[in-house]
């Protein structure tokens, strides 16, 4: 019985592989439009439960796309070179901060706030050690966001390869194409002695960067942790968590190493990230939130930003109350 049921999944499955391959655009648009959809449902249908069930459908959309591109990905031979440990790892962390917000905003509906809190903590923990994992285990280098970046469809569609870089051979700043039946790795005729050296791969970390790398993935819980000590209204959280980030970047900086040009976007990312410490409580409470309104309610008087500036004003308060919104880095 459980053979039959095994094969009947697996024939399911491939079929829908088959389905997907030969339909990428259609199913990308209704990929969007899930998403889409989850926005026009928030405060539509009752108001106790819309923004669960937006969020459910927001969710659901971003563990669909998840999905969909591992199935590609394994249809067309196109994994990385990177173990499958590794990649196992990352798939469970992305689905895990797919559902985060979802989460909090159902244990905030349904729940104790106790709870919330505690599901919040159990979250970043599984979200920490996984990193750590990472970083240790694997020597993944400097974490990117997003931890699997979406699969360019449009390539596959069109040419059935999609050209990668292999992490093991970044040293050489090699690009390879992977042939999507036989999964043989061709060099790109662009890769030559004459090209300038560009870094495309990942650094391996020193001592130093390495631990740059782990304030940065210890820094939501040295938040919570000093949050559940001192209180949410205390400055004291917010100073702990601002001096982890710019630790962390301080020490990454002082690398002698050359980043790539991924992991230089990812630098840059963090850096833009610490603007988020104006929008986060207690400092969006004391002083950037009458100044932020005042400004938006400018632009609420010009006819072109009305309807944007509005909503803006309309979500901050429950982009205010959600963790996963506001300290996610």
């Amino acid at each position: 019985m459980s053979e039959a049921i095994k094969r009947g999944v697996d024939n399911a499955l491939k079929r829908y592989v088959d389905y997907l391959s030969n339909n990428v655009e259609l199913v990308t648009a209704v990929e969007s439009w899930m998403k889409t959809l989850s926005y026009l449902v928030a405060g539509r249908i009752s108001k106790s439960h819309s923004t669960v069930i937006a969020e459910l459908m927001y969710s659901s959309s971003s563990l669909f796309t998840l999905f969909n591109d591992y199935m590609l990905r394994k249809r067309h031979g196109l994994h990385t070179l990177q173990g499958a440990g590794a990649r196992r790892l990352k798939i469970a962390l992305s689905c895990l901060e797919a559902v985060e917000v979802f989460i909090e905003i159902a244990a905030r509906r349904y729940a104790d706030p106790n709870i919330k809190w505690i599901l919040i903590f159990c979250v970043e923990l599984l979200k920490t050690i996984g990193r750590f994992v990472l970083q240790l285990k694997y020597k993944s280098g400097l974490r990117y966001f997003p931890l699997i970046n979406r699969l360019n469809r449009k390539a596959i569609h069109m040419d059935g390869v999609e050209e990668r870089t292999d992490d093991s051979q970044s040293s050489n700043n090699q690009s390879y194409y992977t042939l999507p039946h036989s999964g043989r790795q061709i060099k790109s005729v662009n890769t030559g002695v004459a090209s300038a050296p560009v870094s495309v791969g990942k650094t391996v970390l020193d001592k130093g960067q390495m631990v740059g790398e782990a304030l940065h993935n210890l820094q939501p819980l040295i938040h919570l942790g000093t949050e559940a000590c001192f209180g949410a209204e205390s400055w004291k959280p917010w100073i702990a968590s601002i001096i982890t980030d710019f630790a962390s970047l301080g020490i990454l900086k002082q690398s002698h190493y050359r980043y790539s040009k991924n992991e230089n976007s990812e630098m840059v990312r963090r850096k833009f990230i610490l603007w988020m410490y104006l929008l986060r409580s207690p400092c969006y409470d004391r002083v950037t939130k009458q100044r932020l309104l005042r400004l938006l309610s400018v632009f609420q008087s010009i006819p072109g930003l009305r309807f944007i500036a509005g909503s803006i004003v309309a979500y901050l308060p429950e982009w205010q109350k959600t963790y996963f919104y506001t300290w996610n880095s």
